[in-house]
Formats: C-alpha cells, structure tokens, sequence
C-alpha cells in the first residue's frame, strides 16, 4: 500500500498543476531509516521466519524514528497514527498481521491454505485467536481501484499522510517558488 500511496499522490499532485521541481529541494532527516526498516521487516518473512515478532518490532521502531525526526512536514502525524495503529495489532499477534480470511481467498486462492496454517508471510487469518481484529487488514479494496488489495485503519493513515506529503512537494511548493519568482522579479 505505501507503493500505492506514493503513486497516488504523485499523480494527484500532477493532476493539481504539482510539479516533481519541489523534490529537488526536500529535506528529510535519515531516509535510510526507510530502507533499513524495510529490509528488516522482508528480510524477516523470507529467511528470518522465527525472528518475526523482532524485526516487525525493529522496522516499526526506524519507521517511526523517520516520522517523528521529519515531523514537522506535512503528512507526517498522519504516518506515526497509521504506522502505531499497525504496530498495535500486530505487537498483539506476535508480529503478524490480521487479515479478513474471506477476502484474502478472494484475492489470493493459491496462498489461502498457509494463511490458514499460519505460514503466510506476516499475515494470520482473522480467527477467535486473533486480536484487535478492527485494526487489522479488513477493508478490501476491488475495482475501481487499479488492483485488489486488502488494508487496515493504519494503512489508510499512512496513505493519507504521504499522500498530503507528496501534494505538500509537489504542488503547495511550486506554488511558493512561483510567487517568490512573482514577487522577486
């Protein structure tokens, strides 16, 4: 969904005269946080399968180490609710996340039998032994939108926060560069 979001607000900003001028001049604190919690968390779901619970821990942790370093930007509450909200549910099902088993066999058949067995990425089927089912990847996502997916109350918070992000780089500083030009000249 984070993909999602980033494509979403870019085209969203173009789409409002935005421009990709204003990611010239971003200034964010330790991207590499990003990428690191990234290869923490994927890395754990195919060779570190019994370290789960610490690597979604971990990268939770330089997620939210990113956000709060670049706080002051737009969007960035917005990305500590929704990356919280998802750390909640999954610190209470010992690092994986809660899906909605009828939808998940929707849109992916061939992988329903390990969700069920509990072998499925960082993923667990919702269950009577699930927790904090709310925050877990319920809202199913179909047609219109570009491609089936399946996402939590955090992940629509995340969303919302890069993509005010990207419409703040995008378009809100073009508009300031241009009457600084305006203005200047």
């Amino acid at each position: 969904m984070f993909i999602d979001s980033i494509i979403i607000g870019i085209v969203g900003s173009l789409l409002l005269g935005g421009s990709f001028k204003g990611f010239v001049n971003i200034k964010l604190k330790h991207p590499w946080l990003i990428t690191v919690s990234f290869l923490i968390q994927f890395g754990s779901i195919y060779f570190f399968k019994d370290h789960l619970l610490a690597a979604v821990i971990l990268s939770n942790i330089g997620l939210l180490l990113f956000c709060l370093v670049n706080y002051k930007n737009s969007g960035f509450t917005y990305m500590v609710i929704g990356i919280v909200l998802n750390l909640i549910v999954m610190l209470a099902n010992r690092g994986r996340m809660p899906v909605d088993a009828e939808a998940a066999k929707i849109l992916s058949p061939e992988d329903f039998p390990a969700l069920l067995a509990g072998e499925y990425g960082k993923h667990i089927a919702i269950s009577d032994h699930s927790h904090l089912n709310i925050l877990g990847d319920i809202i199913f996502l179909q047609s219109p939108y570009p491609r089936p997916i399946i996402i939590s109350i955090g992940d629509i918070l995340l969303s919302i926060g890069v993509i005010l992000f990207m419409y703040k780089v995008m378009v809100k500083n073009k508009k300031k560069s241009e009457e600084v030009a305006v203005n200047g000249a």
